[in-house]
């Protein structure tokens, strides 16, 4: 599994805040992974390697200044994933749009429109497809003198259902270029839901909701929150008192998302499911050929988007990894100053996609973050029932115990959660809360994402960390304690 090298211990304190000041930032995530792609790359034909010959650090204006002595590119942005070449063409999903088309096409007609479940991995052309074509109705919807109304909302930000419907109602209202009409907080969800309702029947002909990622929206308690709020838009043509065709579009990753809804909601909401697949090397290659133009004329080698495809279809069948892995691809070849995109540049990409992030992501985090994921890391290891989920009162424990043994500072039970669920933007770890019976209080749970020992061994490559080794023994019978301990009093 590849590594970033550790740095020299030296180093380590001088680059840690600058670290944590990137990890800390969920909005950094992406330039992060991008920084680090860049600082693994051969820079040594790099006319900055000049610059530097004297020790005294790069100068950023210099850098800022320098032309590159190569160039492939002739405009980026058409290999950014989040760069839509033709809404009105759309490769590799005939099948998936023909059925969005012909359920949203009676809007037209004033007719009633089904609601609709797409769902299938990342990068498969969901979201793309349901807003390619809801684009397209509203124009044509406006052409016949009719308002159609597109309320879309990421179900990651907002967790629970009363903000969900506050953003939705927001939606709404910059649509329409009118004040919301309440606060975000302050009122009751019903409030946020009738204020939603009432712009819908003073200003729409006909709506769509658009839950992207609706499985995200689990809120604190037992019983995810998409639940109520998919009860509540399903039924929203009764409930608003609305004339014109309404549909519930919800969007996740999840093919088997219907068997996690309750029995009203799935009283309620009978979609149309629309499986997405991963796309397959023939349709990576179609979609990839619409972004020849970002390169400069003859930069590109034959061979070039045939080897981006196989990868794709081998390795995810995301079609925006695939872009990305296209540009990164690109991005070698001028860093190494040259004027054509070869095969050995893929190649030298997909090396680079294919590294453990998540790994990578560890070994660059702060000490005290290190120390908490650690303490997750060896409670699940060692702990004798091997459970998925690990409480977050025991990983406390042994977080505090290997504090001791390393002499480092120790912090509060809050800043130890924050530190640890703060991994899970990245990808390491999960975490939800679960209630243990009445009067038991409601507890923590991490789940880690990567096997407990490699996390142990990445972060023991930090040398302040290399001794835990030798108290494995002594880790383990704390572990082991403290999680007795705990199932006693369940």
């Amino acid at each position: 599994m590849g590594r970033e090298r550790r740095t020299e211990d030296s180093n380590d304190h001088a680059t840690e805040e600058a670290r944590e000041s990137l990890s800390t930032d969920p909005e950094n995530s992406s330039s992060t992974t991008q920084a680090t792609f860049e600082a693994d790359s051969d820079t040594t034909d790099s006319p900055l390697s000049a610059m530097n010959d004297d020790s005294g650090g790069i100068s950023i204006r210099e850098r800022l200044q320098t032309e590159s002595s190569g160039g492939v590119f002739a405009n980026k942005d058409l290999v950014r994933s989040d760069t839509i070449i033709d809404e009105d063409r759309i490769v590799g999903r005939d099948g998936q749009l023909a059925r969005v088309v012909d359920n949203l096409k009676p809007v037209l007609q004033d007719e009633g429109i089904p609601d609709m479940l797409l769902s299938g991995p990342s990068g498969t052309g969901k979201s793309l497809i349901i807003h390619a074509v809801c684009k397209q109705i509203v124009e044509l919807c406006e052409s016949q003198g009719k308002v159609f109304g597109v309320l879309s909302i990421n179900c990651e930000g907002p967790k629970t259902a009363d903000r969900a419907v506050y953003r939705l109602v927001k939606a709404a209202a910059d649509d329409l270029g009118v004040d919301p009409g309440v606060p975000q907080t302050g009122v009751s969800t019903d409030q946020k839901l009738e204020r939603l309702y009432e712009l819908m029947r003073e200003h729409y002909d006909g709506v769509i909701f658009i839950l992207d990622e609706i499985d995200l929206l689990e809120g604190p308690y037992q019983e995810a929150e998409y639940n109520s709020l998919i009860y509540q838009l399903s039924r929203a043509r009764k409930l608003a008192d609305f004339d014109g065709p309404i549909s519930l579009t919800t969007i996740t990753n999840y093919a088997d998302f219907m068997k996690n809804l309750n029995s009203r909601a799935q009283s309620s909401y009978n979609p149309d499911d629309i499986f997405f697949d991963d796309y397959d090397a023939t349709q990576l290659r179609s979609i990839l050929k619409y972004r020849r133009d970002a390169f400069k004329p003859e930069s590109l080698s034959d061979d070039v988007i045939p080897l981006v495809a196989a990868f794709g279809s081998q390795t995810h069948g995301d079609a925006r990894k695939a872009i990305d892995l296209l540009r990164w691809a690109g991005e070698l070849a001028e860093r190494r100053g040259a004027d054509t995109v070869t095969e050995s540049d893929v190649r030298k990409a997909q090396e680079k996609y294919t590294e453990n992030r998540k790994l990578r992501h560890i070994s660059g985090i702060s000490t005290q973050k290190k120390l908490s994921t650690y303490a997750v890391a060896a409670t699940a290891h060692y702990t004798k029932e091997n459970s998925e989920w690990i409480p977050a009162g025991p990983a406390f424990k042994t977080y505090q115990f290997i504090a001791d043994t390393m002499d480092a500072e120790k912090y509060s039970r809050e800043t130890f959660v924050n530190h640890v669920t703060e991994q899970s933007t990245y990808g390491v770890l999960d975490f939800e809360r679960r209630g243990r019976g009445r009067g038991r209080g409601v507890h923590m749970y991490f789940s880690l994402s990567e096997d407990p020992e490699t996390i142990m061994e990445t972060i023991r490559e930090d040398s302040r960390f290399a001794d835990l080794a030798h108290e494995d023994p002594t880790i383990s019978s704390v572990v082991r304690e403290r999680m007795k301990k705990f199932r006693s009093n369940s």
